[in-house]
């Protein structure tokens, strides 16, 4: 019984003992540096709402602010809404990661009212593609695209539907820009 409980114990320190992480040359270049495009000074992004033109209860603009977490395989993400230069509803929390078995790159995000989301990012070069699947809390779902370009101290995000045959429309699009801090 002893050797049991000895054994458990070690199986325990053993989790919680930190693995010491791989060598960055373990991920690919190009999410290296989206990671740190997305987090670099302070990791804060801001893009008018287009909406609030029409109607005067969308918020002003669109906040994100994003940090790189876990020595740079994953990044931790908001999205909220600006009045009036102050920041009011948070609208969706992420994690974004790559996945070292799948050797991918994954985004999950999750929205106030029970929404989730998930989904595979790629890119080759500064432009980069997301295909997400989104679940409501009563299960129904649907596809969104994003093609997105990272430039300097731009971020562009074309935003689609993705319908069940795969195809793509056009659904808006917002231009970021960073907040140094």
């Amino acid at each position: 019984m002893r050797i049991a409980i000895l054994a458990a114990c070690l199986a325990l320190i053993a989790c919680a003992t930190p693995v010491e992480a791989q060598p960055q040359s373990a991920l690919p270049e190009w999410w290296v540096e989206h990671v740190d495009f997305m987090s670099r000074d302070g990791g804060t992004w801001v893009a008018p709402n287009p909406a609030n033109e029409e109607d005067s209860a969308q918020p002003d603009a669109f906040g994100m602010q994003w940090r790189a977490v876990s020595g740079g395989y994953g990044l931790v993400g908001r999205l909220y809404g600006i009045e009036a230069g102050a920041e009011t509803t948070e609208f969706w929390t992420y994690r974004e990661f790559w996945h070292p078995g799948e050797r991918r790159a994954i985004l999950q995000q999750w929205g106030s009212n029970g929404m989730y989301g998930v989904g595979e990012t790629g890119a080759e070069t500064i432009h980069e593609q997301l295909e997400q699947t989104f679940w409501l809390p009563d299960g129904r779902s649907w596809r969104d695209g994003h093609r997105v370009v990272e430039d300097g101290d731009t971020y562009v995000t074309h935003q689609f539907n993705i319908d069940e045959t795969g195809n793509w429309t056009p659904n808006g699009s917002y231009t970021w820009t960073r907040q140094r801090s």
